[in-house]
């Protein structure tokens, strides 16, 4: 008798997520028990350029805003809506998934290294709240360095197709940085130099210089950027 019981709550459980499916939002539905993502069907629009920071979906994981991780999820980035879609393995749909449930997620690129991304609340410089964004992870620490892989529409173009004309939209990189200060106001940036720095922490210049010169740091790329910072976290912003 009881697993006629237990059977029948089955039922009624699978019943209750297929009804929620047939409405404009989408629940994952690897099992029963297991932690959901959720979010709506991603319809998906042409364009000149490649929106998606990776090409190929890559397995990740998704950290929820309710602690809860969700791994193995086959996921691409979407960096011109700044939004992670989804491939549900059991039809093939594409999910844009709720971004507000979301906290960060991983994932390995094609060389297997681990990439980092994180929602954060950002202010500009004149303490006006940003809306909540994905960033990249490079560095963290007392100051700490994020990368937005964001994408821009700088152009549209006409073409034809079976005798009628269209129009199509351009699109290329178009990257930010943001510096996470020990006050944890964000600055941003479209480039890091030199100036960046010394102009964002006058009291430490003569340091900051000494330190750069010491250590044959420059500003070159985003890996030597991310020496730079890594070495002031460690040498002078130990405290």
């Amino acid at each position: 008798m009881k697993y006629i019981t237990y059977f029948s709550f089955l039922l009624i459980s699978i019943s209750m997520n297929a009804q929620t499916i047939h409405q404009s939002r989408f629940l994952d539905a690897d099992s029963v028990f297991s932690t959901k993502l959720t979010g709506e069907t991603f319809i998906e629009k042409r364009y000149k350029g490649d929106p998606f920071f990776t090409n190929d979906w890559v397995k990740g994981a998704v950290l929820l805003t309710s602690g809860d991780t969700v791994s193995g999820k086959r996921i691409k980035y979407n960096g011109l809506l700044d939004e992670i879609i989804w491939l549900n393995p059991f039809n093939l749909r594409k999910v844009k998934l709720d971004k507000s449930y979301i906290s960060e997620f991983w994932y390995k690129n094609i060389q297997g290294k681990t990439i980092h991304f994180k929602r954060i609340n950002v202010n500009d410089l004149s303490a006006v709240q940003q809306p909540a964004i994905f960033v990249e992870v490079a560095l963290e620490g007392k100051v700490s360095l994020y990368i937005q892989h964001k994408f821009r529409v700088f152009d549209t173009e006409n073409f034809y197709e079976d005798a009628k004309q269209y129009s199509i939209e351009l699109i290329e990189p178009s990257t930010m940085y943001y510096i996470k200060l020990p006050s944890n106001k964000y600055i941003v940036a479209k480039s890091i130099k030199r100036n960046t720095l010394l102009n964002l922490f006058p009291e430490q210049k003569k340091d900051i210089v000494k330190l750069l010169k010491l250590n044959h740091l420059n500003f070159k790329s985003e890996s030597s950027i991310i020496k730079v910072i890594d070495k002031l976290n460690k040498e002078l912003f130990v405290k």
